[in-house]
């Protein structure tokens, strides 16, 4: 069976699917639900649900191929593993490793490999994960084409571990005669190399995750696609573009939103508060990210996680309310050391910088930038010294510091703020904001320097002119983006449905294994603290999940969604 394959394939296994039930029709099902469980995980578990127990041996002892169950097991994995179900991903991969059988599909183990290191990603795993991709490149050693696509994705998650390195360099692309192959192939590479540019070209590297994105979804990559379209909207937003930045986040949300994986929902929400924060909707961003963190938080605690943390800080930070940022701030850097990436550390530490510096914390933010220098030289990531540079200027404005060696303009102030305009001009595609512009010219005028000051402030009021009009532009893509990042749009649309449209569309949702136990709980009239320490999470995540059962069920109240559960088959009237 192949690993992706392109929508026209679906199609094909679609129509058998309508044929009169017989083992074609069951091959045909494992199949589609294989393909499924990263293009429509829900139903991929609905497909798995109905053949398994036609997997079993029958009374006259007829028993079907064991590569069935296997592949039935893999699909669920992953799409349990998705929606961060990770109980159930770990009884359905411990389920297909105990009926694998190498002679019935020779690609089975080191696909298990591949399931396991999307299962061990979403756990925050990552000794293990990076173990199954070294196990699925040694799984598929007599398999050309897989072999190609688990050793990009290894570069690929490589990346993660040191950006800026080109862990793309001597991988071979798949071979003629496997197409769909050749283009996870593609996305995967483009991804990485997308990666490995970021912090040195990242005009460049979002056009790179831009195809990858595209690549992946044309095989049903829908995690990497989604993830590429994130990274392509951070590298834009970046360069100071935010309608480009807008648009690839608002087709991440969407994307991430119909998908029900939480960490994508999350990660998605996370780059939506960002640019809300960047446009001054401070009310609004802060609202997004505190709901992408308790998205983030259904799942296992990791990268994303501190991200959407660090993001909350700098949000608060630019609210003036720098002191209640340091906590949201110190929560992310910690994450960061917990799971070892490095870049980000040194990004949230100049970020945390910034924070002790309105706080008025200076010795503690001079520790800081210290240790995000030693981070920023060690990992080769040069561009992030421009924010090092901006935020020295900040610190030698307020306190009275030493001066650095060998400084030749008036302050020290100057020094730094002229040096992170010369290091930011470095880097193609970089648009100095109108903040540091001004910073310039206030400075210049206070040493004297008036014609300089003068044409600081020119350059400050045209970027200021330019960013009023960027902010100007958008509170209506980012209300829509929002609104596609929480869930909000397919309710409001399920609203205009005539009965029939709702029963149809809520009878074709699964219910998570969690989602059905607070049906159970709900139906005996338990309140949400009850619900959270009957299933041992914390009352945030109960509302996630009641939120995500409401929409699911197009109900409007507790009673409502047992009434409605209940109506639908998901509980029994005696529940």
């Amino acid at each position: 069976m192949k690993l992706f394959v392109a929508d026209a394939e679906l199609s094909i296994l679609e129509e058998v699917l309508t044929h009169p039930w017989d083992e074609n029709v069951l091959a045909a099902t494992i199949a589609l639900a294989w393909h499924l469980r990263q293009r429509d995980s829900a139903r991929a578990l609905r497909l798995v649900d109905g053949v398994v127990p036609l997997l079993v041996p029958s009374r006259e002892g007829v028993r079907r191929p064991d590569a069935h169950r296997v592949r039935a097991a893999l699909a669920a994995c992953e799409a349990s593993a998705l929606l961060c179900d990770f109980d159930v991903a770990e009884r359905w991969l411990a389920e297909a490793r105990q009926h694998h059988d190498a002679g019935a599909d020779p690609f089975a183990d080191g696909d298990a490999w591949l399931v396991e290191a999307t299962l061990a990603k979403m756990r925050v795993q990552r000794a293990r994960e990076m173990a199954a991709h070294q196990a699925a490149i040694a799984a598929f050693k007599a398999a050309p084409e897989r072999l190609a696509i688990a050793q990009a994705w290894l570069s690929f998650e490589r990346g993660y571990e040191k950006s800026g390195v080109d862990h793309c360099i001597g991988l071979q692309p798949p071979g003629d005669g496997h197409p769909e192959a050749a283009t996870a192939w593609d996305a995967l590479w483009s991804a990485s190399r997308g990666m490995a540019l970021s912090y040195r070209e990242p005009a460049e590297s979002a056009l790179l995750y831009r195809h990858a994105a595209t690549q992946a979804r044309a095989v049903g990559m829908v995690r990497l696609e989604i993830v590429a379209m994130i990274n392509a909207g951070a590298a834009t937003q970046g360069l100071g573009d935010l309608d480009l930045a807008a648009e690839c986040f608002e087709a991440a949300a969407a994307r991430a939103n119909a998908t029900g994986w939480p960490t994508l929902i999350g990660t998605a929400n996370t780059r939506v508060g960002e640019l809300m924060q960047t446009l001054g909707a401070y009310e609004e961003s802060r609202a997004i990210l505190s709901e992408a963190i308790v998205a983030l938080s259904i799942g296992a605690p990791g990268l994303h996680l501190g991200i959407a943390c660090a993001s909350l800080a700098e949000t608060l930070r630019a609210m003036g309310r720098a002191e209640e940022s340091l906590a949201p701030m110190s929560r992310a850097i910690a994450l960061c050391r917990e799971t070892g990436f490095k870049h980000t550390l040194a990004l949230n530490l100049i970020f945390q910088a910034r924070g002790l510096v309105a706080a008025g914390l200076s010795q503690e933010a001079l520790a800081v930038l210290a240790e995000a220098r030693a981070l920023i030289d060690e990992s080769e990531l040069h561009s992030l010294h421009v924010g090092v540079t901006d935020v020295l200027a900040d610190l030698h404005h307020r306190f009275p510091l030493p001066a650095p060696p060998g400084m030749i303009l008036p302050t020290a102030a100057l020094h730094y703020a002229e040096a992170a305009l010369v290091e930011g001009r470095r880097i193609a595609g970089w648009k100095a904001p109108a903040r540091l512009f001004a910073f310039l010219a206030e400075r210049w005028a206070e040493a004297g320097e008036h014609a300089r000051a003068y044409e600081y402030a020119r350059q400050a009021l045209e970027s200021n002119e330019k960013e009023a009009r960027q902010k100007m532009n958008y509170p209506l893509a980012l209300v829509r983006l929002r609104r596609r990042g929480t869930g909000d749009a397919p309710a409001a649309a399920g609203a205009q449905d005539g009965g029939e449209d709702r029963q149809r569309r809520a009878g074709s949702r699964t219910l998570t294994p969690k989602e059905r136990s607070i049906l159970l709980l709900l139906a005996r009239n338990y309140s949400n603290k009850e619900i959270a320490k009957s299933i041992d999470v914390s009352d945030e995540t109960v509302k996630w999940h009641l939120k995500n059962l409401f929409n699911k069920l197009d109900a409007g109240s507790r009673k409502h969604a047992v009434t409605r559960a209940r109506s639908l088959g998901f509980i029994g009237f005696n529940a």
